[in-house]
C-alpha cells in the first residue's frame, strides 16, 4: 500500500504555492505522481445567476479574465514543482468543484486548501473543503495556509470506533508508516467502547508501531484533540468525517468542522 498518484487542487488564493509545494515534496517522497488541477468558470452561476441575459462583451471580458487565471495558476505549479519529472497540470474551464471530484477518480490522496484562506472571491468559496471531503471518494489531506511542506515527525489518529474512522487509519497508512512517532489517542466513553485494542493490532500488521494516549471523557473534543497536537507538536493528525447526518450535525454541530477551523496543523479526513 502505497501513494502513486497525489493530487493537489489549485485556485485564486495566496496560499496555493505552497499548498503546491507541499504536494509536490510529498510526491517526491514517494516516487508518486503529482497532478494538479486548475479550473476556472468564465461564468459561473453563483455570480451571474441562472439563465441571465449576458451580451457578447460581457462574456469575452469574463472568458479572458479566466484565462488569465488559468495562467497564473499553471505558472504557480510550474515554479513550485520546480521541474519535479513526474508533475502534470490539468486545466479545465468549468465549475472547480465538479473538476476536483470528477478527477479524484485517477488519485490515491488529494490535498486541497482550508478553510482559514483569506477570501478570494467566488472561484475560490465554491472549493469548499467540507464538500470535497464528502464527496471525493479519496482521502483528503487538508493544509493550513501557511505551511509549504508535510513534517512526519509525530502523527495523531483521533480514534473513534466508526466506520470514518476506520477508513481513516487504512487510508493513512503510507503517511503513518513514515512518521516518526504515531500517537493514537481515544477519548473514554461510558457509552461505547473504544475498540483501541483493534486499531492498535491492525497498525501493528501494516509495520506501524503505535503509543496509546487515553484521555478523560470530555464534552469538548476538539479541544482534547488540539491540545494534544500542540503538546506533542504533531505535524499530522488522522481523522474521521463528518460521521453523521446532515440534520443531526446542523443540529447538535459537527465535530468534523470544528476540527476543520480549529486545527492548525495538516489533517487527513476520510469519509
Amino acid at each position: 500500500m502505497t501513494l502513486s498518484n497525489i493530487m493537489v487542487s489549485l485556485d485564486a488564493s495566496a496560499s496555493t504555492p505552497g499548498r503546491v509545494r507541499l504536494a509536490c515534496n510529498l510526491a517526491r517522497r514517494f516516487d508518486a505522481t503529482l497532478t494538479g488541477v486548475a479550473a476556472q468558470n468564465p461564468l459561473p452561476i453563483s455570480i451571474y445567476g441562472k439563465g441571465s441575459y449576458l451580451d457578447n462583451h460581457i462574456i469575452e471580458t469574463a472568458a479572458a479574465g479566466a484565462r488569465n487565471e488559468l495562467s497564473k495558476q499553471e505558472a504557480v505549479f510550474r515554479e513550485m514543482t520546480g521541474g519535479y519529472g513526474k508533475a502534470r497540470l490539468r486545466v479545465y474551464d468549468r465549475e472547480p468543484l465538479e473538476c476536483v471530484i470528477s478527477e479524484c477518480a485517477r488519485c490515491d490522496l488529494l490535498v486541497a486548501r482550508g478553510p482559514d484562506d483569506d477570501n478570494s472571491g467566488e472561484i475560490v468559496a465554491a472549493l469548499s473543503p467540507a464538500e470535497i471531503i464528502l464527496r471525493a471518494g479519496r482521502p483528503v489531506l487538508i493544509t493550513p495556509s501557511d505551511l509549504d511542506d508535510l513534517p512526519l515527525n509525530c502523527a495523531v489518529i483521533a480514534w473513534k470506533d466508526t466506520r470514518e474512522a476506520r477508513r481513516a487509519v487504512a487510508d493513512a497508512l503510507p503517511l503513518l508508516r513514515k512518521a516518526e512517532r504515531v500517537l493514537l489517542l481515544t477519548i473514554a466513553s461510558a457509552e461505547a467502547e473504544t475498540n483501541a485494542d483493534a486499531t492498535e493490532a491492525y497498525l501493528k500488521c501494516h509495520d506501524v508501531q503505535c503509543e496509546r494516549v487515553e484521555l478523560p471523557e470530555t464534552a469538548n473534543v476538539v479541544q482534547a484533540v488540539t491540545g494534544l497536537v500542540r503538546d506533542e507538536a504533531a505535524g499530522l493528525v488522522v481523522a474521521g468525517a463528518y460521521g453523521h447526518s446532515k440534520m443531526r450535525e446542523f443540529v447538535f454541530g459537527s465535530l468534523t468542522y470544528e476540527l476543520l477551523t480549529s486545527l492548525r496543523t495538516p489533517c487527513l479526513y476520510s469519509h
